[in-house]
């Protein structure tokens, strides 16, 4: 006879996953090309320099697509950095 009905043990329990511990209430956040578990106590930080990241690389892009050299916005360079920082102010 097979069993085709699993229930789990506990709940809201910490686990271990991929030798990682997952507290309860951690964010998992997860793509192709692997997840990571974010402790909702990071959660803020975390957003914050994902948002910072996404805009770097946006404005690497549209300097690239303007013709400009690849070694000076990726990754961005000591020179370029106060004008990343005036175009991001711009994009708040």
């Amino acid at each position: 006879h097979v069993q085709t009905s699993i229930y789990p043990n506990a709940v809201n329990v910490p686990i271990a996953c991929g030798g990682v511990t997952v507290i309860p209430g951690d964010i998992i956040v997860a793509d192709d090309d692997g997840a990571v578990v974010v402790p909702v106590s990071m959660a803020p930080a975390v957003i914050e320099e994902a948002q910072k990241h996404h805009d770097w690389e946006e404005f690497s892009r549209e300097k690239l697509m303007q013709g400009a050299p690849l070694q000076r916005y990726y990754p961005l360079h000591d020179d370029a950095r106060g004008e990343y920082e005036a175009w991001r102010k711009t994009r708040r």
